[in-house]
């Protein structure tokens, strides 16, 4: 029976990731456009992101007892970013295709843009330190 369990897993993980290929090879050959790119996963990053951690400070503000406009600015935010990815991919495609691959997009997305934003955080403060030119050892002896 564990053998089906992990068979069936596979079988629908492998259909589900060459359906998504068919769906972009769909689009970029009947609108020229593809939903899966780099710029594409960053501007989902940013919406996720804003939206997540909009409501981390909005359920942080009513612990401490805060103003709440800060969480809730952050998830406005968010959502307008995820709305300008709507935007263009139904602009660059048509309507159904635009939305279902946005939804495709914000669904893919999400694990790897919570991930990798405390990653991008540490690697940009550790290129801020790494930048820092120390005088030469003259200068630091007189």
């Amino acid at each position: 029976m564990g053998i089906l369990k992990l068979a069936i897993i596979i079988a629908t993980v492998i259909g589900a990731a060459k359906g998504i290929q068919l769906f972009n090879r769909h689009c970029r050959r009947r609108f020229g456009h593809t939903f899966f790119t780099m710029r594409s996963f960053w501007i989902a990053a940013m919406g996720i992101n804003l939206v997540w951690w909009g409501i981390y400070f909005w359920a942080n503000a009513t612990l401490h007892h805060t103003h709440l406009s800060d969480g809730l600015i952050l998830m406005g935010l968010g959502v307008a970013t995820a709305a300008w990815l709507v935007y263009e991919n139904v602009r660059d495609t048509d309507l159904v295709h635009g939305i279902g691959g946005t939804s495709l997009q914000l669904a893919l997305f999400f694990p790897l843009a919570l991930c990798s934003f405390p990653l991008l955080i540490i690697v940009m403060v550790f290129m801020v330190v790494a930048s820092f030119k120390a005088g030469p050892a003259l200068f630091a002896d007189r």
